[in-house]
């Protein structure tokens, strides 16, 4: 950890509520990141088809900042849109640090230089570097970054991940007020999990989401065509297949920031652990356990895309595409399996 004034910067797994804990815990609250990340019932999975050959977005999450976990622990969040640097430094006069979402792909330090684009990662922003930069306390870093206003300012505006763009919004977090006692709010946070996992209203979300990305995937090969230009995991600009760019974009967001195969899906596993531990219910932990079964399915495939990040031979695609719809719906049913469980309680 570094500390920066009031504000301690430490890493974590998921971006969001890593970022709400550290503001918490500069405001004298110590949460730990897979409480407010279960209170926050944003769990789930999100599934976002795009046109042409540009990579499909998935993410492990089905609500964004939805602020529950706050509102649980009677902490006020103000939300702000200031559009300029002047405007994020002024927020700082009156706050340890101000968490911003933006969109990953245009932050410096991850070299993706704008090729891949997710507008729903969240930084906390410590304090500026003078008139024309900020320190940046990004939870998967081990250390805060210096970021250029402009550089912020193009993370914090992007239009290059709809429906995930970041609109310029930024959260001001108050003191919390109470301690949410876990055996009383934490079944509460899993009924709506399991109401907007199970019947979302959607079907680009929860199990329809899953179930619409094994039917998506196996048309890849014919929509994902063509030579395009990316950046591969160390950062350099190469030029490949648009299959390939899919399928590397897809191991990225499982392992790195979106489905959680290694982060998200244990992180509620452990979550509904520590339910089970305070109501004395042991259907909390079963299902538990089926989340850590689900977190390494997502996890295999996860890894199996990465390690084949270079792979352009359409055939070796092919069988990756379908190992895509296997674990999706392999997945499907094993959450859909806990979530059922649970509805009862």
């Amino acid at each position: 950890m570094k500390a920066t004034g009031r504000y301690v910067h430490r890493r974590g797994i998921h971006c969001e509520s890593a970022c709400q804990c550290a503001v918490l815990a500069a405001g004298g609250y110590e949460a730990d990141e897979e409480t407010v990340f279960g209170l926050d019932g944003g769990f789930g999975f999100s599934f976002f088809p795009a046109n042409g050959n540009t990579p499909d977005i998935v993410v492990g999450k089905q609500a964004i900042m939805p602020l529950r976990a706050s509102r649980l622990m009677g902490v006020e969040v103000a939300t702000h849109t200031p559009k300029s640097g002047a405007g994020l430094a002024k927020l700082l006069e009156t706050a340890p640090a101000v968490m911003t979402r933006v969109d990953l792909g245009l932050l410096p330090y991850w070299g993706l230089a704008g090729r891949s684009s997710f507008g729903g990662y969240f930084v906390n922003v410590v304090r500026p570097l003078g008139d024309d930069a900020f320190e940046v306390s990004d939870p998967a870093f081990d250390e805060p970054v210096p970021v250029s206003a402009a550089e912020l300012q193009a993370a914090r505006s992007s239009r290059d991940s709809p429906p995930l763009n970041p609109d310029w919004k930024v959260y001001v977090f108050g003191a919390p007020r109470r301690t949410p006692q876990l055996d009383r709010v934490g079944p509460v946070a899993v009924r709506t999990l399991c109401r907007e996992i199970l019947k979302p209203g959607s079907r680009n979300l929860g199990i329809p989401g899953m179930r619409s990305l094994a039917t998506t995937a196996p048309s890849w090969p014919e929509s994902k065509r063509g030579e395009v230009e990316d950046v591969d995991l160390s950062g350099r600009v190469i030029h490949t297949d648009a299959l390939a760019r899919q399928l590397l974009h897809l191991g990225r967001q499982i392992e790195s920031f979106g489905t959680g195969g290694g982060l998200f899906r244990p992180m509620i596993g452990r979550y509904l652990h520590r339910v089970a531990d305070s109501t004395g219910e042991a259907r909390y932990a079963e299902a538990a356990e089926r989340f850590l079964d689900s977190g390494r399915l997502w996890s295999n495939l996860g890894s199996a895309l990465l390690t084949a990040g270079t792979v352009t031979a359409r055939g070796d695609l092919k069988t990756l595409v379908d190992a895509v719809a296997d674990t999706a719906r392999s997945a499907m049913d094993v959450e859909k399996r806990a979530l059922t469980a649970l509805t009862p309680l």
